[in-house]
């Protein structure tokens, strides 16, 4: 969600960002045109919204795997229908017999000047014993490992912290069943992120 014009600041998703990021040229003006554009959220026009909560929720109240199914009861968007099979499929095969264990993740906002960058994994699970703090991919299009590697750069410099020092931050790609948990950056890129952003606030301000 991005706010709009005449606010004390500009407040948009990791995933926004991330992909203004990977644009090239122009791309990155449409980009950010796109976004200062949307309307405001709402939680009717979530489309991963049912989904999303489905899954904290078979993890937090510790319930079965299988119940996952159960977000199709009810649905009449025919994207969802034809959608939402394919990924509770796959995340419940990611699971497996894997011994798994709920962990509240944190989240925080990463500030560049007027730009606010939620950050603000779903799942926190220890999954055979060993702490993850997991992203959640839901979009069909394969997720990039440039994409993942910035993902992950966010998560570990701005959660790695306190009780999650020694948690392991990874995206899970649910589509394709891959979990992505080694970035192959670290602090020193934090300059880009940087430099990226303040080009986003430019852009923002001239439309």
């Amino acid at each position: 969600m991005a706010k709009k014009k005449n606010v004390e600041h500009v407040q948009i998703s990791l995933t926004d960002f991330i992909d203004y990021v990977s644009k090239i040229g122009t791309t990155k003006f449409t980009k950010v045109k796109e976004i200062k554009n949307r309307d405001p959220y709402h939680p009717a026009f979530d489309f991963w919204k049912p989904l999303r909560e489905k899954i904290v929720e078979i993890h937090k109240e510790n319930k079965n795997k299988n119940l996952l199914n159960e977000v199709m009861n009810g649905l009449t968007d025919k994207n969802k229908i034809n959608l939402y099979p394919h990924l509770i499929t796959q995340y419940k095969s990611f699971l497996g017999k894997k011994k798994l264990e709920w962990i509240e993740p944190p989240f925080a906002d990463w500030k560049m000047n007027d730009l606010r960058i939620k950050i603000n994994p779903e799942v926190g699970l220890f999954i055979n014993d060993k702490p993850y703090i997991i992203k959640l991919y839901f979009k069909s299009e394969s997720l990039s490992k440039s994409k993942a590697d910035l993902i992950l750069l966010m998560m570990n410099e701005n959660l790695k912290k306190g009780d999650f020092i020694d948690a392991n931050f990874a995206i899970l790609d649910i589509s394709k069943k891959k979990l992505y948990e080694n970035s192959s950056l670290n602090s020193i890129h934090l300059s880009l992120i940087e430099g990226e952003a303040l080009s986003f606030l430019k852009i923002w301000d001239s439309i």
